[in-house]
């Protein structure tokens, strides 16, 4: 039977009929618009976050639209989440790029803020009835950590201990007692989001 339904797919695509691939998963961070206020504007907008294009899309007149990168629209305020994004211009991957943030901690010495991104997948049509079909799928990138000082500087989370420390020598102490006795690993990059927050 598979066989059959393979070879017919097989003739409808010689006619120049092709069934489009699927797709798994959304580039977008909530699936749904939400209310969110842009900057200081205080009219709330229908909005939602293009985690693959690193877009913010806004309905419009009715209409859907990507806003522009432009630091007049920034910050964006996410009213249900209560969830925050900077336009900021930050390191990544060796060099600068301008692009969206996610606050996720204020302190007072610093803002912890957090890249989420995806990446796509292209899927692929079978070539022949013992090949399988390939969907086309979006997938989550591990989230990036950023540092953002009181100065403006942003820089990207540490891999060490000795280098959190180095940035925040006034916050010597703590971190050793904060690894001490939470038993956070300073080699596992994923304890130092929670290692951070504990410094407030």
């Amino acid at each position: 039977m598979l066989i059959i339904v393979r070879l017919l797919e097989s003739l409808l695509a010689r006619a120049g009929y092709v069934n489009p691939l699927e797709t798994k998963g959304s580039p977008y961070l909530y699936a749904e618009y939400k209310k969110a206020r842009i900057a200081n504007n205080q009219k709330l907008v229908d909005m939602r976050y293009n985690e693959y294009k690193d877009e913010v899309d806004i309905i419009n007149n009715g209409k859907n639209m990507t806003i522009y990168k432009n630091p007049e629209y920034s910050p964006i305020h996410i009213i249900d989440s209560d969830e925050i994004l900077y336009l900021l211009e930050y390191p990544y991957n060796g060099k600068k790029v301008i692009g969206y943030l996610f606050e996720v901690k204020k302190l007072e010495t610093a803002t912890l803020l957090m890249r989420i991104s995806k990446t796509y997948d292209k899927g692929k049509y079978a070539q022949d009835s013992f090949d399988r079909e390939k969907e086309n799928t979006y997938y989550d990138l591990p989230d990036i950590f950023y540092f953002q000082k009181k100065d403006g500087q942003i820089l990207q989370l540490p891999k060490t201990k000795d280098e959190l420390i180095k940035m925040f020598p006034e916050k010597k102490d703590k971190i050793e007692t904060e690894v001490k006795d939470k038993k956070l690993n300073p080699k596992n990059m994923k304890m130092f989001p929670q290692l951070f927050r504990a410094l407030s």
